[in-house]
C-alpha cells in the first residue's frame, strides 16, 4: 500500500476537465453531473485507501457505480417525464407507473439501448452486487475485512482503488462524448490504456 502515492487517474481527470464550459440540456446536465459524483467517489475511495480505512472505501464502491448507472440511463434511456422525475428523487417504472424504478430496471434499459455492451453490466451486477450491498450496510464483507485487520490491506485496497478507477475512467469517456471535446476522450483512452490495459 505505501507504493500507492498519487492518484494519477483522479488527478488527470480533474486536469482534462478543469477548462471546460459545459452547455448542455438538462437531460445531459444530470447525467455530467452524476459522472461528477464519480469523480468525487473515486478521490474519496483513493483517499480513505491511502489512509488504511478500507472499510469506510468499500462501502463508497456501490454509490460509485450506481453513480455511473444512472449518469448512463439518464443520458440514453430516461423519458423527458423520469428527467423530471428524478430531480424530485421519485422516479417511476416506465413498465408500470406505480411504482419507483429499481436499479435493475435501469441496467435493462441501458443494455437495450447499448447492445454493444452484450449483458456485460447485468453480468456485473450479478456478480458484484452482494458484495456492494454488504460492504455498503455493514454486512459480513464488511466484519472480515475488519476481522483481517492489516492482513491483506495491500491487496484488498489494490483492488478497491481498481473498482473505482475503472468506473471513474468509464464516466470521463462519457463526458468526453456530452462535451464532444476530442482532448477529453484522448484523456480517457490514454487512462484507459495506462490504467486498465485496455487499448481502444
Amino acid at each position: 500500500m505505501e507504493k500507492i502515492l498519487n492518484n494519477d487517474v483522479g488527478i488527470e481527470i480533474l486536469e482534462s476537465l478543469k477548462d471546460m464550459k459545459p452547455d448542455l440540456n438538462e437531460r445531459d446536465n444530470l447525467s455530467l453531473m452524476l459522472h461528477f459524483v464519480v469523480f468525487d467517489t473515486q478521490r474519496a475511495i483513493f483517499d480513505l485507501v491511502r489512509l488504511k480505512h478500507l472499510g469506510a472505501a468499500s462501502a463508497l464502491l456501490r454509490v460509485l457505480f450506481e453513480s455511473h448507472i444512472k449518469a448512463e440511463w439518464l443520458k440514453v434511456c430516461a423519458s423527458e417525464k423520469q428527467i423530471e422525475q428524478f430531480k424530485r428523487d421519485s422516479v417511476k417504472s416506465a413498465k408500470n407507473s406505480k411504482y419507483s424504478i429499481s436499479f435493475q430496471e435501469m441496467i435493462a434499459d441501458l443494455e437495450k439501448k447499448k447492445p454493444h455492451l452484450k449483458g456485460s453490466l447485468q453480468a456485473f451486477k450479478d456478480y458484484h452486487w452482494k458484495g456492494l450491498n454488504s460492504f455498503t450496510h455493514s454486512g459480513s464483507m464488511q466484519l472480515v475485512q475488519f476481522q483481517r485487520g492489516l492482513d491483506g490491506i495491500e491487496e484488498t485496497g489494490s483492488n478497491t482503488i481498481d473498482f473505482a478507477n475503472r468506473f471513474a475512467i468509464s464516466s470521463l469517456g462519457s463526458v468526453g462524448e456530452l462535451l464532444k471535446d476530442i482532448n477529453v476522450l484522448q484523456r480517457h483512452i490514454s487512462l484507459a490504456d495506462r490504467f486498465l490495459g485496455i487499448s481502444i
